[in-house]
C-alpha cells in the first residue's frame, strides 16, 4: 500500500504538556523563533486505534515544543513492547537515529505491531508524509536500514516469547523515493525461537552483518547480509552476561549492548563485541556492572567517548566511557534520574541522542514523561527540560535530528 498521506496540520489540540523547565534555560515557547540549527524529536504513540508520529520541535537550547501527530497507516498494540529501535530516522545510506553511522535523516521507519506492518514517512522539516505503508511477519517491533536494505523484527507475541511464538526477521528493498519492496526469500527464523525474548534489530555500519538481542535465552543472533539483501543464519553467540537488551555500534564496527539480567536488583551492566565478517561476535569488555537494575537501553554520542544506559526499575541512567577499541569502563552509576518519580512507577525506556550529541532524550513509560538532558564535553548530563503526559503508556519508540 503506497499512500502520499500528508499532515500538514500537525499542530492541532493534541494534549496538555506539563513543562517543567530547569533554572537557567529559557522558558519554553510555542513558536519556532530563534531556534537557530533544531531539530526534532520523535516517538510512535502505538495506539490501538491508529499508531502516529509524534513530532517534537527541537529548540537550539534542546528544549522541545510539540507539533503534532502523523498518522503511520498502521495500528499499535497500545502496551508496553519491551523492545529497542521500533523508530529508526536515517535513509538509504544507513541511519541516523536512536544510532547515528550515516547522519541521514531523509526518512522514519516505524513498525505497526497491531496491524503487522511497517511504514515509511519523508522528513519535511517539521512534517511528516506518509510514503509507504507494507506488510511484515507478526507483530513486528524492530526495524532497521543499511545500504537501502531494510530488515523488520517480528515478535511473534507479546515480549517475543510463548508456545506459539516464532520470532522472524525479514527484508525489503528501499527505494530513493522511500518506497519498499519486500525481497523473496528473505524471513529468517530467529535462533532462540518461542524462548527468545527478543527486543532489537540493527545492521553493523558496514550493513553486511545483522544482529539481534534475545534477552531471556541469553543470546545475540547474527545473520551475515549479501549484497541483494539476503541474509543468511542466524548465528547463535551466547553473551556475555545475561539478557542481552538494547544494543548499539561504535562507527567502527564495535557492539555494544546492555545487559539486563532479568531485572535481578542492583545486577545491570554493559558489554562490547568484535564483529567478524562471519557473524561471530569476540567479546571485548565482559559485563560492566553499574550497581543498578534492569538496564534495557543504550546509546553512544558521535565522538565514540560516552554511552548511556537506561536503568528501567532503578529510574536512573548510567553513563559509560568507550575507548578507540570498544573497551568500557563505568563513569557513573547514575548519571542522572529519569524521574522524580520512584521505581517502578515510570520505567524509563528508549533513548535518542539528537545531532551532534549535544542533548540525549529519555522516554519514560508508566507516566509518558519526556526529558531532555545536555550532555557535557565530560559525559555529565545536565537536565534541561520534562515533558509530563507528552506520550500515551503504551508509546514505543524514540529519535532525534
Amino acid at each position: 500500500m503506497r499512500n502520499l498521506l500528508r499532515s500538514a496540520a500537525m499542530g492541532g489540540a493534541l494534549i496538555a504538556l506539563a513543562v517543567t523547565s530547569v533554572p537557567g534555560v529559557g522558558a519554553v515557547t510555542t513558536d519556532h523563533e530563534s531556534t537557530g540549527r533544531g531539530g526534532n524529536v520523535y516517538a510512535a504513540t502505538n495506539a490501538v486505534e491508529g499508531n502516529a508520529i509524534r513530532t517534537f520541535h527541537r529548540r537550539q537550547d534542546g528544549s522541545l515544543t510539540l507539533v503534532g501527530d502523523t498518522p503511520t497507516g498502521g495500528t499499535g498494540s497500545g502496551t508496553f513492547e519491551g523492545s529497542g529501535n521500533s523508530l529508526v530516522l536515517g535513509g538509504l545510506a544507513g541511519e541516523a537515529a536512536p544510532t547515528n553511522l550515516t547522519g541521514e535523516s531523509r526518512f522514519l521507519f516505524a513498525t505497526n505491531s497491531g496491524s503487522d506492518s511497517v511504514s515509511v514517512l519523508r522528513v519535511r522539516g517539521d512534517e511528516l508524509e506518509l510514503v509507504d505503508v507494507e506488510p511484515t511477519g507478526d507483530h513486528p517491533i524492530s526495524v532497521t536500514v543499511s545500504r537501502g536494505i531494510v530488515y523488520v523484527l517480528n515478535a511473534s507475541g507479546s515480549n517475543c516469547m510463548g508456545p506459539a511464538v516464532t520470532p522472524t526477521i525479514t527484508g525489503y528493498r528501499l527505494s530513493a523515493q522511500g518506497e519498499l519492496e519486500p525481497i523473496p526469500g528473505s524471513t529468517r527464523p530467529v535462533s532462540g525461537d518461542s524462548l527468545s525474548g527478543c527486543t532489537q534489530v540493527s545492521f553493523n555500519p558496514s550493513g553486511d552483518v545483522l544482529v539481534v538481542t534475545e534477552k531471556a535465552a541469553d543470546v545475540i543472533s547474527t545473520y551475515t547480509v549479501g549484497p541483494e539483501g539476503l541474509a543468511t543464519g542466524p548465528i547463535m553467540n551466547n553473551s556475555s552476561g545475561v539478557g542481552p537488551f538494547g544494543f548499539t555500534f561504535t562507527q567502527t564496527g564495535r557492539l555494544l549492548t546492555s545487559e539486563n539480567f532479568g531485572g535481578a536488583a542492583l545486577q545491570g551492566g554493559a558489554a562490547s563485541y568484535d564483529v567478524n565478517k562471519d557473524g561471530t561476535l569476540v567479546p571485548i569488555s565482559g559485563t560492566v556492572r553499574n550497581g543498578r537494575s534492569d538496564t534495557c537501553w543504550i546509546v553512544l554520542t558521535d565522538n565514540q567517548r560516552y554511552a548511556y544506559a537506561t536503568n528501567a526499575m532503578s529510574n536512573d541512567i548510567s553513563s559509560y566511557r568507550a575507548d578507540s577499541r570498544g573497551n568500557l569502563t563505568l563513569l557513573q552509576s547514575i548519571a542522572a534520574p529519569a524521574d522524580e518519580l520512584p521505581a517502578p512507577f515510570v520505567i524509563p525506556a528508549d533513548l535518542t541522542l539528537s545531532r551532534n550529541s549535544h542533548f540525549l532524550y529519555v522516554r519514560n513509560v508508566q507516566d509518558g514523561d519526556l526529558r531532555a538532558f545536555a550532555v557535557g564535553s565530560d559525559g555529565t548530563l545536565t537536565l534541561v527540560q520534562a515533558l509530563a503526559m507528552a506520550l500515551p503508556n503504551g508509546a514505543v519508540g524514540v529519535a532525534a535530528s
